[in-house]
């Protein structure tokens, strides 16, 4: 979508008092809201972001906007236009199909580690009630998939007991909720079967078969993704 025809929005989220983030990091608590309405699809491709209006409408200063609009902008969420303009950035097809390369390596790698330690059990007992409960519901949200989704590997990253690797986990599953805005209906069930799948496997100790089921979901949820942002693409 071109910048010129694109008019700014005032994003909806919940505005954070200052006065009430005493003692937290104002700059990371507007990265979290900005970061927050790109996930929800909120601030789309091609939105132009203003300073003054993110400021107004989240009640942060807008040092901490310039700060948080800047760490977007490393990351690759945002790009300046002209200069100045600073434009949430239309993510390519071969970013998704790279980040998704890069996060199947490290969360294979994870799952195997995470089956020779052990995960908590009672956790994992927590993680699969979580997924029952998704399944059962009729329509879920995006919140409610992504905070499932987020147990799952969360649970799985942790128990690799490895900090780093749980760090760059997160980061590149945070890139990848970006390409995924949409609902995508016929995914809703596979993508639950093997969640539990990968969780059964770590549990049982079996770091083989946890490798082989985190493989094959992280291959479909890609090649899904990929599919409905260009159809008729390659995958690898």
């Amino acid at each position: 979508m071109a910048v010129g025809t694109v008019r700014a929005r005032t994003p909806s989220a919940e505005p954070a008092d200052e006065s009430a983030a005493s003692g937290r990091n104002l700059g990371e608590l507007a990265y979290e809201r900005l970061l927050n309405l790109l996930l929800s699809g909120e601030l789309p491709a091609g939105t132009i972001l203003q300073e003054r209006r993110l400021a107004e409408a989240l009640n942060i200063s807008r040092t901490p906007i310039r700060e948080a609009l800047g760490r977007l902008e490393a990351e690759g969420l945002m790009s300046r236009q002209l200069g100045r303009l600073m434009v949430v950035s239309q993510i390519s097809v071969r970013a998704c199909i790279e980040t998704f390369n890069v996060r199947k390596l490290l969360e294979v790698e994870a799952a195997g580690l995470a089956a020779k330690k052990r995960i908590d059990k009672p956790a994992a007992e927590g993680v699969r009630v979580a997924l029952r409960s998704l399944m059962e519901t009729k329509s879920p949200t995006a919140a409610q998939r992504w905070k499932v989704d987020d147990m799952v590997h969360g649970l799985i990253a942790d128990a690799a007991e490895n900090t780093l690797l749980s760090t760059m986990l997160r980061d590149l599953r945070r890139r990848t909720h970006i390409f995924d805005t949409r609902p995508i209906p016929a995914r809703l069930r596979p993508d639950h079967v093997e969640h539990l799948a990968i969780i059964d496997a770590v549990a049982a100790g079996d770091p083989e078969r946890s490798r082989a089921a985190m493989a094959e979901h992280i291959d479909n949820v890609k090649a899904t993704i990929v599919g409905q942002l260009a159809p008729g693409r390659s995958e690898t």
